[in-house]
């Protein structure tokens, strides 16, 4: 077997198998004959590790294998079972059926590596933010409709329940789902030596705020992380178009506002990518703005920054730091001006 990994530092949640591993991972998937010819680390991602596999012989079978880190890794809540949530919420995502991956097959039993891992189909295309810049503006404007009907397609999946997916405890009001969520991040920002001053402020507010929040009655299902490195896109003759939707592990259920493509297509909004994000949602369909709409978005801000803050120190960007605390900052007083 020909194995390319990626250096990293021994730090890093990835962690690289060895050839003897992934031969015996692809016995036990597709059967005791089966061979592997190559297996090539993919970068990119933050946090599973992702090879793809050439089953021979290589013009075969292409696949690819996605490992989570082991149990001695350092998550936070919202990272720990990432790949039994996907796999659990997977169904859902049947209205992107062409779009999404397949699950080839999937072991959590820890027998061969002490770690989760599933295969799934090799998707086409390229990561859309890796050729943003070379795409002309009418190519980027088409890529940004197909997003907007992307977002829209996901959020008209509903569901029975909040939060989740299992093993996530799921709510039967959306303000439950929400406030566990928050309460889950002020913990882990208590752990990463954050201070929490202004996120205890802001649960506050948003407890004596839950009747807005419970208007949301209806669970709709989101992504999680739904932004331009987890799209694939081809370019052809007939202009570009989206061929993949990856990595939903962090999905769950919920206020489609609440999603997090709505809080980067927020806090990103320049003069420049105007006409980008309205092409996005001339597609989505614009959502009404009211008092209960902006007071629910200042929740929602600070349920993702309470998210992106831990991350950003752990992994020691202190600009990122800087700017969650800001956000907060401004979601808090948002929320203080907006109190029911």
């Amino acid at each position: 077997m020909e194995l390319t990994t990626i250096e990293r530092a021994p730090s890093d949640a990835h962690r690289a198998l060895t050839a003897e591993q992934i031969a015996a991972m692809c016995r036990r998937a597709f059967g005791e004959s089966a061979a592997v010819a190559s297996a090539r680390e993919l970068g990119g991602g933050t946090f599973n590790t992702t090879y793809v596999v050439s089953l021979a012989p290589v013009e075969e079978r292409r696949v690819i294998l996605r490992v989570a880190p082991p149990g001695s890794a350092a998550l936070s809540w919202d990272e720990a079972a990432l790949m039994r949530r996907e796999l659990h919420v997977q169904p859902y995502f049947a209205a992107l059926s062409t779009l999404a991956p397949r699950t080839l097959a999937a072991d959590f039993t820890r027998q061969i590596i002490d770690r989760d891992y599933v295969f799934q189909t090799l998707l086409p295309g390229e990561r859309w933010d890796d050729v943003a810049d070379a795409l002309s503006p009418e190519e980027s404007l088409a890529l940004w409709e197909q997003f907007g009907r992307i977002a829209r397609t996901i959020h008209g999946t509903a569901g029975s329940a909040f939060g989740g997916p299992f093993p996530v405890p799921e709510f039967p009001a959306w303000s439950e789902a929400v406030l566990y969520r928050l309460a889950c991040s002020l913990r882990t920002m208590a752990g990463a030596s954050l201070d929490v001053t202004d996120m205890a402020a802001a649960i506050e507010i948003i407890r004596g705020g839950a009747a807005v929040l419970d208007e949301i009655r209806e669970p709709r299902l989101l992504h999680g992380d739904l932004w331009l490195f987890n799209l694939l896109i081809e370019r052809g003759a007939g202009g570009p178009r989206v061929v993949g939707v990856i990595d939903a592990d962090r999905a769950f259920w919920g206020d489609p506002m609440a999603d997090w493509t709505m809080f980067v297509l927020s806090k990103s909004a320049s003069p420049a990518n105007r006409p980008l994000y309205d092409r996005f949602w001339e597609a989505y369909g614009r959502p009404p703005q009211t008092r209960a709409s902006a007071f629910r978005a200042a929740a929602y801000e600070a349920m993702n920054v309470g998210i992106a803050l831990p991350w950003a120190a752990r992994h020691g960007h202190g600009d990122l730091v800087e700017r969650g605390k800001r956000e907060l900052r401004e979601a808090l007083e948002t929320l203080r001006r907006l109190r029911p």
